[in-house]
């Protein structure tokens, strides 16, 4: 993360009109104006980077001929400059030619190539999907890549989630299956039991009775 000198130097430098230093000529220019504390520069310190950076070789510089259309005095931009530079909110204009979405945007571009592409998506899978879409894009075609890939990579995790809940219901069915079979064969070893049980009690009273028969023809 840059510090507070290289992010106030460089804005400076941004609105002025010059750009493409590296981190090495900033913290060069700190040295130079003597800046120990580079997230507590002074507004001297700062003004004398700028001007010592400018100095430098012009051959590294990339000055745009536009320059920025102002909407504030000298004093009100320093002092806007001093503000963002306190909260952190100071940054660096991204270059023209790139591609920022918000969150709500990249929801949308995500349902309409979904919905074109014949697939039916529930607010929460927009949203699940967005998640790993990054926000900044170099092209249009990075972009449409990127979407592709995250509904890919959904389509595939939704595919693996599927496969794994009917292969849990299978073995919820033949653990069930099991537990009739279990069931149905103590039940049945009762019976043949009890059966068996009443024959032999029978087979007991038959021979009881056949003595008694006996005993009485005698």
């Amino acid at each position: 993360m840059s510090d507070k000198f290289t992010n106030n130097v460089r804005a400076r430098l941004y609105k002025q009109g010059y750009q493409g230093f590296t981190k090495d000529d900033y913290t060069t220019a700190a040295i130079a104006v003597e800046c120990d504390d580079l997230d507590n520069p002074t507004k001297e310190q700062l003004s004398q980077a700028v001007d010592y950076l400018k100095g430098k070789t012009t051959s590294r510089l990339s000055v745009i001929d536009e320059p920025i259309e102002e909407t504030l005095t000298v004093e009100a931009e320093e002092e806007q400059q001093e503000t963002d530079l306190q909260t952190g909110a100071l940054t660096v204009q991204e270059p023209e030619n790139q591609i920022v979405l918000t969150d709500l945007e990249k929801q949308a571009l995500v349902a309409d190539i979904a919905q074109g592409a014949g697939i039916e998506l529930k607010a929460a899978d927009v949203k699940q999907i967005t998640v790993s879409i990054a926000s900044t894009f170099a092209s249009r075609k990075e972009l449409n890549e990127a979407i592709f890939n995250a509904l890919v990579h959904f389509a595939r995790e939704f595919k693996n989630q599927e496969v794994s809940k009917i292969r849990r219901k299978a073995d919820e069915i033949r653990q069930t299956l099991a537990e009739m079979d279990d069931v149905a064969g103590s039940e049945l070893t009762q019976i043949k039991q009890a059966m068996e049980a009443t024959a032999l009690d029978y087979k007991s009273q038959f021979a009881d009775l056949a003595l008694s028969f006996a005993g009485i023809i005698d």
